[in-house]
């Protein structure tokens, strides 16, 4: 899947930005997963966490706003001001492509 010079290899695991290869847990891998095969949809923290963590998970949903920092601070040239992994206010993340 490809979101400008954002490459995600899904099969492979291999995330590259701008040519460079980006080295991801494995959350924040099935995170950015989630939310490209989403399609630039706005994934809701219910739907990532049910995705994600899986079914069963009953801690904090602030879980998926630390891990989307996390994965911000790698993929983003500028996490402050992300370009990829954008915000959708009172709804949820999309990726933008």
């Amino acid at each position: 899947m490809v979101a400008d010079d954002l490459i995600i290899g899904v099969d492979d695991g291999v995330v590259t930005r701008a040519g460079e290869p980006i080295s991801l847990s494995r959350t924040e891998f099935r995170l950015l997963v989630e939310l490209a095969v989403s399609e630039g949809r706005i994934c809701s923290r219910e739907h990532l966490l049910d995705r994600v963590w899986g079914y069963g998970y009953f801690g904090d949903s602030r879980i998926v706003d630390v891990h989307i920092r996390r994965l911000r601070t790698r993929v983003e040239a500028d996490p402050a001001n992300p370009r990829y992994v954008v915000t959708a206010r009172g709804l949820g993340y999309r990726l933008a492509i």
